[in-house]
């Protein structure tokens, strides 16, 4: 099986790569992104990488100059669409932290990888966020890209702990 070449953005300790060998998808990474020094360590250390991979700063990016890859996973922050935060959402050029989801969507734009993944917290279905979430599928569709989404609950497999997330998954058409 062909490695599947991989971007990660706000990587966080990288679950998704964990995710991809606990089910033995074979995938090798470009680089990850990871503005938090104590994650982007435990990131090196977990994935058994050199920190020097790290991009830093998302906005800092210059999506052209990225190496080419198949699929990437973005858990944008999640601050202001969540429940718990100040409900300031990620309207495009809004400043907000959820709004740094935008930059990931103008790396898709320049490298036009097979599989965008992301994940995020259910709210963003909300009444007050939906029209961003909605604005979001738009670009990836208008790129050739056909999405699907649904809520997950992490305590539906296995894990002790009810936690929700939306998971979306963006699909570059033939």
């Amino acid at each position: 099986m062909k490695k599947l070449r991989l971007l990660s953005l706000f990587s966080g300790i990288g679950a998704p790569e964990m995710a991809l060998k606990k089910a033995g998808i074979p995938f090798e990474l470009v680089a990850y992104c990871e503005i938090d020094k104590f994650a982007s360590r435990s990131y090196s250390l977990l994935h058994n990488v050199p920190e020097s991979m790290n991009l830093g700063d998302i906005t800092k990016i210059v999506p052209e100059e990225l190496p080419d890859f198949d699929m990437v996973f973005h858990g944008s922050p999640c601050q202001s669409f969540s429940v718990a935060g100040r409900g300031e959402g990620g309207v495009k050029g809004s400043g907000t932290r959820s709004s740094l989801l935008w930059n990931t969507v103008e790396i898709v734009r320049a490298k036009k990888p097979k599989f965008v993944l992301w994940e995020n917290v259910p709210n963003v279905l909300s009444e007050k966020h939906l029209p961003v979430f909605k604005e979001y599928l738009e670009e990836l569709a208008k790129m050739g890209y056909e999405s699907s989404f649904d809520t997950l609950n992490a305590k539906d497999y296995g894990v002790p702990q009810s936690r929700e997330r939306i998971f979306c998954v963006s699909r570059l058409a033939d």
